[in-house]
């Protein structure tokens, strides 16, 4: 649970993590780093403790697995790890390996927008493509996300992005932007002429219910 668990031990041990093979520039297949993630999912615990859930935790678009992973370490029963790309759902297998978990966690290799889930997960977790690439890259998250009923969604996207809060209303959904961070981009494609940057990241928790 997460009382077992300070920031940076998590922090640590998302770190060890086996890397996301980034290699599909159109997916925007941006890695969230081990101190990123760690703070996030201390921070969305204490909103939403994992060790309280009694349905799955969703990781959509999850990469290496690193916040549904992370939500298992804090508590979560189950989570749900939907990837489209086949050798980055190699790279998730491993993690789950390593880390033991793999009883607790069902991999759905497919796109978000085909995404079924028999029972509604309580919590959705999701660092999806930030549309610098493909304009509105980000649309079939967050369709699929509230598609699927859970309690709450808990979104990353850049700090700049300015039409979650009007899309989740129109939806009729509250979004509420609580936290603010660097984001660390490391040089993974060639088109990023920086060796490395950052970048602000932003957090939502979108719910049905008025926050």
């Amino acid at each position: 649970s997460a009382g077992a668990w300070k920031q940076k031990h998590l922090a640590m041990r998302l770190s060890e993590l086996p890397r996301h093979p980034a290699r599909n520039p159109k997916l925007e297949q941006y890695a969230t780093d081990g101190d990123t993630a760690a703070c996030w999912l201390m921070g969305i615990d204490k909103q939403d403790p994992f060790a309280d859930l009694d349905e799955a935790v969703v990781d959509l678009g999850a990469g290496n697995g690193i916040l549904g992973i992370g939500a298992l370490l804090l508590g979560a029963p189950r989570a749900i790890f939907v990837e489209v790309d086949e050798a980055v759902c190699k790279v998730l297998e491993e993690a789950l390996e390593n880390e033991d978990l793999r009883g607790r966690a069902q991999i759905l290799r497919r796109d978000v927008a085909e995404v079924q889930i028999d029972a509604a997960p309580e919590l959705v977790l999701m660092n999806p493509p930030w549309g610098q690439q493909r304009r509105s890259a980000d649309r079939p998250f967050l369709e699929a996300s509230i598609a699927m009923s859970p309690r709450a969604v808990h979104l990353m996207h850049s700090s700049g992005a300015v039409h979650v809060e009007p899309w989740a209303k129109d939806m009729g959904w509250h979004a509420v932007r609580w936290l603010e961070m660097d984001f660390p981009l490391p040089r993974t494609y060639a088109h990023q002429s920086k060796r490395r940057g950052s970048t602000t990241a932003a957090m939502w928790r979108i719910s049905k219910e008025p926050p």
